[in-house]
């Protein structure tokens, strides 16, 4: 029964719509991704809760909402989200905020880019899309359009 049943294994370059890191009713943390599955066009939401963060009485930020869209994967997101945790608490806003975030994730991209420029072996590998099989007796055939091929029948 294990060969039929896939284990779960984490996907880093799953595109993720949404986070929300911070508080959760009964006084513990909370990290919630949103994702589409794969299997279906439903959303599916991952939730991990933590310990008791905030003491009776303390104030503070309640929660860090990251939307990635659908360019986001879930290693970005859950770097965001280690960043948002650290941060200390500042009581005004500004309206940097955002854009400091946007400047920090661009700024990963291309520091992670450039060492796989230069460490192209630790590249990770596409994955090949399902093999193309013709029937039995038909073939793909060159035409005067470069990277057009029609499908004949005979030999």
């Amino acid at each position: 029964m294990e060969i039929l049943v896939p284990k779960y294994r984490r996907d880093p370059n799953a595109m993720v719509h949404s986070a929300y890191v911070g508080l959760a009713p009964g006084n513990r943390s909370v990290t919630t991704i949103n994702k589409w599955n794969k299997n279906t066009e439903r959303m599916e939401t991952d939730r991990v809760y933590g310990q008791n963060t905030l003491p009776r009485g303390a104030s503070g930020q309640v929660g860090t909402f990251i939307l990635g869209g659908l360019v986001t994967t879930l290693d970005e997101v859950e770097y965001l989200a280690q960043a948002a945790r650290e941060k200390k608490f500042v009581q005004q806003r500004s309206s940097k905020e955002i854009a400091n975030m946007c400047r920090m994730l661009i700024e990963r991209r291309n520091e992670r880019i450039n060492y796989l420029r230069k460490n192209p072996s630790e590249a990770p590998k596409r994955p090949r899309g399902p093999a193309f099989y013709l029937p039995r007796g038909v073939r793909m055939v060159n035409t005067a359009e470069p990277g057009l091929r029609i499908a004949t029948a005979g030999g």
